[in-house]
């Protein structure tokens, strides 16, 4: 993951692509994100708002976008300059990766070792540790808030305070993120991250969707109700590991902190529901009957809007309701 100081150039560009894609006169069915940017930079913006009201518009044309969670854990990238262990630091969860209307990838290890599959870890030997938590922006979508719940009277030890446990949990699930092999200019190199977990599940995502319109149905589009309706039966699921350290870094080791998720069973903000079994998730989307997921996303964001603090004015409820026109129009024409 890689974030960016210059905060109205990343949200700009992301305005700028998923517009790109929503007026292209063709498309692919599936994107994947590796980019980030902690929230923390983001809390007086209203770049936000506008990427999340693009992003509903591409799940209303069926449209999935798969995004990378993270490689530092809950903490976030700002603080991997510093070197320490359980250090009093904050949460800042990754954004596009918080938005609702994105399907979250986190990452573990231990498939590529032949050992049992846990949470990514730097400080396990995983490189990286896999991004997840709460957003400070977004609160959570109907569909989630049941998981979320469990989870927070299930885990143990309970996170430490400063998390909203009322904003979007992410990731929503997760892939090995441990030794990937690439090629570079002719090299052979390993490389880990949700960087690399991320476009695996939306190769996946793309296969299914093939599938899919093989057999005269449409594309997934927004995959989150159809994961959460189905409580996590399409995963292997993660109960070993955290995210309360960063990724590794060359000069400063390992910095580790207080503030952090533990997995449990199910859902947790770690691995999401736990790694994805490609033969369970290709028979949830392909051969089981899912519901309609496009227009899902528009009942989603009426009423996250009509909570979030930022949306109840005259004028936001008379462009709320101008998009929803609009959206109800792009949906009709899948």
């Amino acid at each position: 993951m890689i974030s960016y100081e210059v905060i109205s150039s990343y949200t700009d560009f992301l305005v700028q692509w998923s517009v790109s894609v929503a007026n292209a006169t063709s498309h692919s069915d599936v994107y994947s994100i590796s980019y980030g940017i902690p929230e923390s930079y983001l809390l007086y913006s209203a770049q936000p708002q506008l990427v999340n009201i693009e992003l509903i518009k591409l799940c209303a044309m069926g449209i999935t976008v798969v995004v990378a969670s993270g490689d530092d854990g809950a903490p976030g990238p700002r603080y991997r300059n510093n070197y320490g262990k359980h250090l009093y630091w904050a949460y800042d969860p990754s954004f596009p990766a918080s938005s609702p209307y994105v399907t979250s990838v986190g990452a573990t290890m231990g498939v590529e070792s032949g050992t049992p599959e846990v949470a990514c870890q730097s400080d396990q030997g995983g490189i990286i540790t896999s991004g997840g938590g709460f957003s400070t922006i977004f609160p959570a979508f109907p569909q989630q808030t049941a998981a979320i719940n469990q989870y927070l009277k299930r885990v143990t030890p309970k996170p430490a305070y400063g998390y909203n446990s009322g904003g979007r949990g992410f990731p929503d699930l997760s892939l090995t993120g441990l030794n990937y092999l690439v090629v570079v200019g002719g090299e052979i190199y390993s490389v880990a991250g949700t960087s690399a977990s991320a476009p695996s599940v939306a190769g996946m995502i793309a296969l299914i969707n093939a599938a899919r319109r093989a057999s005269g149905r449409p594309t997934v589009g927004w995959l989150n109700p159809a994961l959460y309706a189905s409580d996590g039966n399409f995963v292997n699921d993660i109960s070993s590991g955290n995210n309360l350290c960063l990724s590794e870094s060359y000069f400063y080791g390992v910095p580790c902190c207080i503030q952090g998720f533990n997995t449990t069973l199910g859902w947790d903000p770690v691995t999401g529901f736990g790694s994805v079994d490609f033969t369970k998730l290709y028979t949830l989307l392909v051969n089981s009957n899912i519901p309609t997921v496009s227009g899902n996303c528009i009942h989603s964001w009426l009423y996250s809007s009509y909570r979030h603090k930022y949306l109840i004015t005259p004028l936001r409820v008379s462009y709320l309701i101008t998009q929803v026109l609009t959206l109800e129009r792009a949906r009709r024409t899948i």
